[in-house]
């Protein structure tokens, strides 16, 4: 395998594992935003307030985008057992 063939698996796989992940990270960011805006409006400082609507909202993002999450990375796969098929010969 030739080094540009490596750096190109490589940046296939960080950029799969960055739409995958991209759901979950931006609704926490949003979530853990407001949730520190209420949190400094209202002078409560409870650590609870914090996580909870964040694991809460963050299931549901992974919930409603599990299947955009499965497709891309059965489609991943099959990339990486071409290759590796290829590879083999």
């Amino acid at each position: 395998m030739s080094p540009e063939q490596t750096i190109n698996l490589i940046q296939e796989l960080f950029f799969t594992a960055m739409l995958v992940a991209m759901p979950a990270l931006v609704v926490s960011l949003i979530i853990g935003l407001v949730v520190s805006i209420f949190q400094t409006v209202t002078s409560i400082q409870d650590q609870t307030l914090s996580y909870v609507p964040r694991i809460v909202f963050v299931g549901i993002a992974i919930i409603v985008t599990l299947g955009f999450t499965l497709q891309q990375a059965i489609e991943f796969t099959q990339r990486m057992m071409r290759y590796a098929a290829e590879a083999g010969q």
